[in-house]
């Protein structure tokens, strides 16, 4: 049968065989379970027909997408097929005879413990209490004997009593995890499983469809197992396909799921004598009980010696208490009773408490205490989406307010330079990237003032070893404000320090960064290129403003809705899953009808956009560009339509990452086959990371030599066939496609 693989966020694969139809969703009941972000609850469907296997999305809020196309039909899949579902990779193996329908491990397995495991740390969402146990060897079936059970007192051996005997029937109850305290009445025959048919339905993915039977007659209950994928075990011991008769107390576990067994309620041993005659029977047989009726009865009685004199103890112990003053008979301690807590209560209490910690209307947010209860609410729903966005917030505002506090203490200490180095540290999203902006300016002045000095002194003294250092220092602050342009050679030029500059040749205007540059040539001929390195905490916009207040202003003109404000902006930022939730939570207002096709129209690019940037960042982590550009060129087309005018010129997470990432991923990809000598494919490569970003001064180096080599490719070309090799290494502006043009047409090219 056909096998889906799975591939998790963290990277790691788990196979299911495609039986009938797998459900897929990250809401219980589904056959293959995704906890993860992006997936809806009924998200798709995955089937075979006709030999085919097919996938069809339903109606799924971020959609599936297959080979980077959304689907909105059933679509055939093959083993080159890709499918996309949230964070989540899927592509069919093909068919491989298996006997288990389970999740199988495609990595080499490890070794089970006891140890507490998290929900879905199998990846296909397992809700599972604990890790599943080792088996054992299971018995041949019809082998002799029941499994060992562990050594009781004679009085509890007693078989269980008959399902129709007086008071409650024999039943299982739940020991761990969802089950515990749950009872399952056991009359006739009773099939444990994870789905319906199962009477005692145990929603766990260690438990098999049909796991076990338990038979219930008037001679007891026996259980035996149905060929389960994790095995059945009975006091530790694991269960063939044999029937083997329970005794009260036995603890049964399918998969990782853990019940005891309990008999029916017996009458006590008095009211037993009274109503037959001769002694109790128990399962060691006639013998071997009334060898044992005498040290137990002896026993009886010792015990009830001991519990009169107790409760007489307890008599005289409330008589002293009533009569000495002080003492309140109306306020006698009571057991409260058992209430059971409602989880989604418990949750969102947590979640009331956690965000008036990570408050700051009342002063400095308290971020551990906010983290620690954040993670009660996540301990009892692994899976929440509000718990986990404030989780997240709450980390990296726990992290951010560490490096500011530190950076602070550094810039009192008179240590500018590694006050500075802490607030870099400090991402845009965090709300303290604006307090610490103004902070870090003011060390960067005393970084700048200090090391500007030495670098003119130790410059003028030839002393380029100490020169080099120092002026590092003061150039790494002073580029920050300046444009690329006055830093890096435009495309086609060389760079020249020294002499007269001839044609295509280049040099800074200021006089200190040439003079920085010309020192670091002496101290090391073949050191690489100088570039800026980017510090946002330091970084000089063009227009002087915060992008950020930019970007909100626009956004507060262009939509009235709160909701739709607040999703605009943390799409801006990159938050994708943020934005989409509260698109939704507008979605289901009713009183905000008039805005629902605005959030639908929006929710739908969001979702798209995210999608297609997931995609595209599949590629390029399998060091495949050019198969990313297509989704990504897709995506900023997408981004600019929710975005428009800001697009350009204050783009969002989406935009910036994708120009970036496509530059570094072709200037890396493009001189893999440059260093075999495949200059023609590599500048191919490098010039689609061009076309993205232009701002990379390694991929900026790269199109310049790819432009070079276009003009000799032309210079020595002979006839029409040489010309495409000129239009591989041309990059867009040099020149060189009108030149082909035109030799084409000299030539009569086709």
């Amino acid at each position: 049968m056909p096998t889906l693989v799975v591939r998790l966020p963290d990277g790691s694969e788990n196979e299911y065989d495609v039986v009938g139809e797998l459900k897929i969703g990250r809401q219980q009941g589904n056959d293959l379970l995704l906890t993860e972000g992006g997936v809806s609850r009924n998200h798709a469907v995955v089937f075979e027909d006709g030999g085919t296997v097919y996938i069809e999305d339903k109606g799924s809020a971020n959609g599936t997408f297959v080979d980077g196309e959304r689907i909105a039909e059933p679509t055939p899949l093959t083993p080159e097929s890709e499918v996309v579902l949230g964070d989540y990779t899927l592509r069919l193996k093909p068919a491989a005879p298996s006997r288990s329908t389970g999740p199988r491990r495609s990595t080499a397995r490890v070794p089970a413990t006891d140890d507490e495991m998290p929900v879905g740390s199998e990846g296909s969402g397992a809700r599972a209490t604990r890790a599943l146990p080792s088996m054992k060897a299971r018995p041949p079936a019809g082998a002799a004997g029941a499994p060992k059970r562990p050594s009781r007192p004679a009085g509890g051996a007693g078989a269980a009593a008959p399902a129709g005997g007086g008071g409650a029937g024999p039943m299982l109850r739940g020991l761990v995890g969802p089950w515990a305290g749950r009872t399952y009445p056991l009359k006739g025959k009773v099939l444990v499983g994870r789905q319906p048919p199962a009477v005692v339905l145990l929603e766990d993915d260690s438990v098999s469809r049909r796991h076990a039977e338990l038979v219930a007659t008037a001679s007891g209950v026996t259980v035996k197992d149905l060929g389960s994928a994790n095995g059945t075990l009975l006091n530790g011991e694991p269960l063939g396909q044999e029937p083997v008769p329970l005794q009260p107390g036995d603890q049964l576990q399918f998969g990782v799921v853990e019940l005891s067994f309990e008999a029916a309620e017996e009458e006590a041993p008095a009211a037993l004598a009274r109503r037959g005659s001769g002694p109790i029977p128990t399962r060691r047989g006639g013998a071997a009980a009334e060898a044992e009726q005498a040290p137990a009865a002896a026993g009886r009685k010792k015990l009830l010696v001991v519990a009169a004199s107790v409760v007489g103890l307890l008599v005289v112990a409330g008589l002293v208490k009533a009569v000495l003053p002080g003492a309140d008979p109306g306020t006698v301690a009571r057991p409260p009773a058992a209430v059971e807590a409602d989880p989604a209560q418990q949750i969102q209490e947590l979640l009331s408490e956690c965000r008036s910690y990570a408050s700051s209307e009342l002063g400095e947010p308290n971020w551990a205490r906010a983290e620690e209860v954040c993670t009660k609410a996540l301990d009892l729903d692994p899976i929440h989406a509000e718990a986990n966005t404030l989780i997240r917030r709450i980390k990296l505002e726990k992290e951010s307010f560490e490096y500011y506090s530190i950076g602070e203490k550094l810039l009192q200490r008179l240590k500018p330079e590694e006050a500075l180095e802490a607030f870099s540290k400090i991402q845009k999203e965090s709300e303290y990237f604006r307090k610490a902006k103004s902070k870090a300016r003011e060390a960067a002045e005393q970084v700048t003032k200090r090391a500007q000095e030495d670098c003119k002194r130790y410059l003028g003294d030839s002393q380029w070893s100490a020169a080099v250092p120092r002026c590092q220092q003061y150039m790494a602050v002073w580029c920050q404000g300046q444009s690329r342009e006055s830093l890096v050679p435009p495309l086609g030029y060389s760079l020249k320090l020294e002499g007269r500059l001839r044609r295509n040749e280049w040099r800074p205007k200021d006089a200190l960064f040439v003079r920085f540059l010309i020192a670091r040539q002496k101290l090391d001929a073949n050191a690489a290129p100088w570039s800026c390195p980017q510090t946002d905490i330091i970084g000089q916009e063009d227009t002087g403003t915060d992008p950020r207040a930019v970007v909100e202003a626009a956004v507060k003109k262009r939509f009235t809705n709160k909701l739709i404000q607040a999703a605009m902006m943390d799409y801006w930022a990159g938050r994708g899953s943020e934005a989409q939730a509260t698109l939704q939570k507008l979605r289901s207002n009713y009183e905000a009808a008039q805005f629902h096709a605005q959030a639908d129209e929006m929710l739908k690019v969001m979702t798209t956009v995210d999608q297609l940037y997931k995609s595209g960042q599949t590629f390029l982590a399998a060091d495949e560009p050019e198969k990313a550009a297509e989704p990504f060129r897709e995506a900023l087309d997408t981004d600019k339509t929710l975005m428009l005018d800001l697009a350009e010129s204050k783009p969002s997470f989406y935009r910036r990452n994708i120009h970036q990432d496509m530059a570094d991923k072709s200037y890396q990809r493009g001189k893999h086959w440059a260093d075999r000598q495949d200059h023609r494919r590599a500048c191919r490569i490098w010039k689609l990371g061009f076309s993205f970003y232009a701002g990379n001064p390694d991929l900026n180096k790269a199109a310049a030599f790819c432009s070079g080599m276009a003009a000799d490719a032309f210079r020595n070309a002979g006839g029409c066939s040489d010309l495409a090799a000129v239009l591989d290494y041309a990059v867009k502006g040099d020149g060189q496609d009108e030149k082909v043009e035109a030799k084409k047409k000299e030539w009569n090219c086709p």
